[in-house]
């Protein structure tokens, strides 16, 4: 029998944004029926990650040198928006994931072939990167050995890695943060995610109780870049790196937006609007007012994020700095479409009806997941608008990965804030 992967023909032709965009419009509905089930189990299933790995959108930020496409980031916008529209949780672990490629390049070249040179379906690195780290790192020889706990990895039933954050115990007054790149077989996936929202992405706490050894190489400075690691010469490895990656969170939210409006648009023109005199709802004066505001909200937020995407890629291409404000606008650009994109879902779900309240129903889980999204610390409205306000009023920014104005790797030690 065929499966979904086999509608991607021609797999090594696909080699842009518009191609692979194609092969997952052709796929969605039949990934789309697997949802339900997918959030029952709490975790993306094999055969949707076989057949998104088949239009080869977890290759976005593989170097070229390793069989990658290394595509822009405002063509990889395109790819993870597309596959957002398709569920929350299989637009989430996508680009969770998949950037995390983007990480793996900042390494040195053995570390790059151990992660990219092995045969896998499906995106190969999960992680919590998060600056301070809740694991301890022991200096040995060659290396490090590794404990601790991280909660919320997404995607860590998918990947047969993950990078995790440590604090190097090694006697020194300030804290040395690195993100260990650790196989999968080193960890212990608790399976506790049990949450009312992106229920399928398998954001799984995970547990190295006895030390493992992390060789040196495949330790990476959370604030910094390494000096034995030159990046590859592709222009998106050229951005920065916190930049690439809050730019890219963004897309799955704006795609549960426009699916949710897809969805909407699809049954207004043949649905009534119950105790009123409106037997279709497309004639309805609310209706236009709604899904103006709607329009508003989620073209708003494409746009944003697109002109960003865009600049990020004149300047990696140009090989700029990426200053502090220009970092500081991203986050709450992303932030701001993140907010504008809930509140759109939000009206849609509003003017579905009782209906959609049914567990099977598309528009009740891009409620609950676009909801769920909006509580993450990356899109935390408040903080990023102070972070952006205090750079704009002349002042230091509060957030360490603000500080950081290179490109990436290759441009300079980054400094601390």
């Amino acid at each position: 029998m065929a499966t979904l992967a086999d509608e991607n023909e021609n797999v090594a032709t696909i080699e842009s944004a518009d191609q692979i965009v194609a092969a997952i419009t052709r796929i969605t509905p039949e990934l789309q029926e697997l949802a339900l089930a997918e959030e029952e189990a709490r975790q993306l299933s094999g055969r949707t990650i076989a057949a998104l790995d088949a239009t080869r959108a977890f290759q976005m930020s593989i170097p070229r040198a390793y069989g990658g496409l290394a595509l822009p980031v405002a063509e990889q916008l395109r790819v993870y928006t597309a596959i957002g529209k398709i569920a929350g949780s299989t637009g989430w672990v996508s680009w969770v994931t998949t950037t995390h490629d983007r990480w793996v390049a900042m390494l040195p070249e053995k570390a790059q072939e151990d992660v990219f040179g092995m045969e896998w379906v499906g995106p190969r690195v999960s992680g919590v990167l998060t600056a301070s780290g809740p694991g301890k790192a022991t200096p040995t020889e060659g290396g490090y050995m590794v404990e601790g706990v991280w909660p919320f990895c997404s995607g860590s039933p998918n990947t047969a890695w993950s990078f995790l954050g440590a604090i190097v115990q090694d006697g020194s007054a300030a804290p040395d943060h690195r993100m260990m790149l650790i196989p999968a077989g080193d960890l212990e996936i608790l399976n506790d995610w049990n949450v009312s929202g992106l229920k399928a992405t398998g954001s799984n706490t995970v547990r190295i109780r006895t030390p493992v050894f992390v060789p040196e190489h495949r330790a990476l400075p959370t604030l910094g870049a390494r000096a034995d690691a030159a990046p590859p010469p592709d222009a998106v490895y050229h951005n920065n790196f916190v930049a690439f990656t809050s730019l890219l969170s963004g897309a799955a939210p704006l795609g549960m937006a426009k699916g949710a409006l897809d969805y909407f648009m699809a049954r207004v023109g043949k649905r009534a609007i119950t105790a009123t005199m409106y037997a279709v709802q497309a004639d309805a004066a609310v209706t236009h007012l709604q899904l103006a505001e709607v329009r508003l909200r989620i073209d708003a937020a494409e746009r944003v994020l697109t002109e960003d995407a865009k600049e990020m890629d004149r300047r990696a291409e140009a090989r700029e700095a990426f200053d502090p404000m220009f970092l500081a606008k991203i986050k709450f650009d992303v932030a701001a479409s993140v907010r504008g994109c809930a509140e759109a879902v939000e009206i849609l779900h509003r003017a579905s009806g009782a209906s959609t309240i049914q567990a099977a129903n598309p528009m009740q889980r891009y409620a609950r997941d676009v909801r769920v999204a909006t509580i993450h610390a990356q899109f935390n409205y408040e903080s990023c608008a102070e972070e952006y306000g205090r750079l704009l009023c002349g002042k230091a920014p509060f957030n360490p990965f603000a500080a950081q104005g290179q490109p990436g790797p290759g441009a300079g030690k980054m400094r601390h804030a």
